[in-house]
């Protein structure tokens, strides 16, 4: 009967620590950067409660001493939080390894995907993007730089605008960068620039085109590129390290969401070989 407490405890843990995490990412709006700081501490907190506590703990719980009903109960909870833990640290060794990848010398265009604005004005994860961009671009004055990112959040200026204007105070040239002042997501940054590049080119063969954006971000935006039938190179940005807990979170949750028929296979056939396993 204990150990039933202790798994009942537990998974109510588990389903607090995500679903708190779920509502944290879906706080589109962060009204402040201490505030967005605030939120990235209690993501990093609970996913290491997550990791440390409830993990092992879950782990090493006696399933002989469970009922029928409740090792199924912990078969479908240890399954879903191993598999959603060990991905979302997958990705993270990922983004470590996209910071030491090789970067393309030069391209025709570099296409900087836009991230929300803090009244107005760019915050600490895209301003990284654009130095990024803007230390490329120095060293390839001849390259193209488009600032995608429309007014997603009623800031009264578009993420494109306070982009451009950032990348000129770093010497940019204003002739040398161009506005995609409509897109609202990673898809349509992709989609409007493909259009843009299109427009502008008029040179021989098809153009060169990488993506500067966040480490974090680098993985969702290399699957929309395959999906768009894009030959793009990938330029990754550091990201702040008070910043990456959320961000991280949130674009493996994004990830998860757009193949979720995958996952949610994955998912049920580990279920049923775990089930078969617990019959015998």
């Amino acid at each position: 009967m204990a150990t039933l407490i202790i798994l009942l405890i537990l998974t109510s843990l588990v389903a607090l620590l995500w679903v708190f995490i779920v509502y944290l990412i879906l706080i589109r709006r962060v009204k402040s950067l201490a505030l967005s700081l605030t939120y990235n501490r209690w993501t990093a907190i609970t996913m290491g409660l997550n990791m440390l506590v409830c993990l092992p703990e879950l782990w090493s719980l006696p399933l002989a001493r469970l009922p029928r009903l409740g090792q199924q109960l912990w078969l479908l909870v240890i399954t879903t939080d191993s598999l959603a833990t060990t991905g979302l640290i997958m990705m993270g060794l990922t983004v470590v390894l996209l910071r030491v990848w090789p970067h393309p010398r030069a391209t025709d265009y570099l296409v900087v995907l836009g991230a929300g604005l803090s009244k107005g004005q760019v915050p600490p994860v895209l301003a990284a993007r654009l130095n990024s961009a803007g230390r490329f671009w120095k060293a390839h004055p001849e390259t193209v730089v488009i600032v995608s990112g429309g007014d997603v959040h009623g800031n009264q200026v578009t993420q494109a605008r306070a982009m451009a204007d950032y990348l000129q105070r770093l010497g940019v040239m204003a002739t040398k960068i161009l506005l995609e002042p409509q897109a609202r997501n990673t898809w349509q940054n992709l989609v409007n620039s493909r259009q843009l590049i299109a427009q502008h080119w008029n040179g021989e063969g098809e153009p060169q085109a990488t993506v500067v954006t966040s480490s974090f971000h680098i993985p969702r935006a290399m699957l929309y590129t395959h999906r768009l039938g894009l030959n793009w190179h990938f330029l990754s940005a550091p990201t702040p390290w008070p910043y990456l807990p959320l961000t991280l979170v949130r674009d493996y949750l994004g990830i998860i969401r757009d193949h979720r028929c995958f996952a949610v296979t994955v998912l049920l056939a580990i279920l049923m070989l775990g089930e078969s396993l617990l019959l015998k």
